[in-house]
């Protein structure tokens, strides 16, 4: 019975961190039901370096998160084989990246893949993706940008000119997955709220591809991938913009989340209808006083209501933000050097005195 190589090819934004660190974390008790995380190429959870080689060669630049390696892909894609060769008849071998994902965008990549399965026709393939609602997957894709210090526009600038197309057309994204190893090799699973609860995504995941649970499974300890608090969102991207070490950027995003979570609070809210209608009946009583001379039309047109979305200046707030910050940056550094030219003067004038 042949072995089979299993590749997880992403999403992005469906989970992959933590399907990722759960398979990492669950190493022996899978091995043990027969499917092996590949030790090749295993770099915090992920498999990343056999999608970044083929992006690498192709010529791709951005996004690559500083990967160089001069390790051609032959050498890289042979020890994974070698690797699924070694196991015992009828196991698995499983290698998770959603960098994979992003050869649908770049066809010379996806060109060197085909050439990587062709060394391999000994081995038999699946691939397995999960997709999500194009707009939930683009928030959360523009959340994670922003996250990592991706130097990012608004989200529709970023949809519009930054974004690759591949998250948004699914088709174009699982076209180089499906000519390689054929369309009834590829596993499409649906990601949503309901595989965030618990177990269910592992369950999920596993059970497509025929397994089971472990018994002596057990979820990671933590969120390996926390997304940025979506009121925190402007603010972080405005950060993103001034040159300012990375420990105060974290330490200012730190405050302003604080600052956002001081501001829920614990204690007894009102209803919004319940607001709505106390300022409604409070408008009727009080125009109702002999000498009220007020629009109560206009006054009930406009009764407390949440904002539904964004600012519509959001983008020219953040521009003043980190302008601000610049500037005052830079005052600072205008401080320091008239600092040390007062105390250049001081010591000319009093030579014994030593330094301070």
């Amino acid at each position: 019975m042949a072995r089979t190589l299993i590749l997880h090819i992403g999403h992005f934004k469906t989970g992959t961190t933590a399907l990722q660190t759960y398979l990492d974390y669950n190493r022996a008790p899978l091995a043990e039901a027969g499917l092996h995380y590949a030790a090749e190429t295993r770099k915090h959870a992920k498999h990343s370096a056999l999608a970044f080689s083929l992006l690498h060669r192709a010529g791709v630049s951005e996004l690559m998160h500083g990967y160089a390696s001069p390790r051609p892909p032959s050498r890289i894609w042979e020890a994974l084989f070698d690797e699924a060769r070694a196991l015992p008849d009828g196991q698995s071998l499983l290698a998770s990246s959603e960098e994979f994902m992003r050869l649908g965008a770049h066809p010379a990549a996806a060109a060197l893949l085909r050439q990587q399965i062709s060394q391999a026709p000994d081995l038999r393939f699946r691939v397995i993706a999960y997709l999500r609602p194009p707009q939930a997957h683009l928030q959360s894709w523009y959340n994670q940008l922003v996250k990592m210090g991706i130097p990012v526009g608004s989200f529709a600038t970023a949809l519009c000119s930054q974004i690759e197309a591949v998250h948004w057309d699914y088709a174009q994204a699982l076209k180089p997955w499906v000519e390689i190893f054929g369309p009834e090799t590829v596993i499409l699973r649906a990601y949503g709220p309901a595989l965030r609860q618990g177990d269910a995504l592992y369950a999920d995941f596993l059970g497509a591809l025929g397994f089971a649970v472990p018994a002596l499974a057990e979820p990671p300890p933590g969120d390996p991938n926390r997304r940025i608090d979506p009121r925190r969102l402007a603010y972080h991207r405005g950060l993103n913009r001034v040159d300012l070490p990375r420990h105060v950027r974290e330490l200012m995003n730190g405050q302003a989340q604080a600052s956002l979570d001081s501001d829920d609070g614990d204690g007894p809210r009102r209803a919004l209808a319940t607001i709505r209608e106390e300022a409604r009946q409070g408008i009727e009583a009080v125009a109702a006083l002999p000498g009220a001379a007020l629009d109560t039309e206009a006054m009930l047109a406009a009764l407390p209501d949440l904002p539904e979305g964004p600012a519509q200046d959001l983008d020219a707030l953040i521009a003043l933000m980190a302008g601000e910050i610049g500037r005052l940056r830079a005052h600072v550094v205008s401080l320091s050097g008239r600092i040390g030219v007062l105390e250049g003067e001081r010591r000319a004038l009093d030579p014994a005195e030593p330094p301070a």
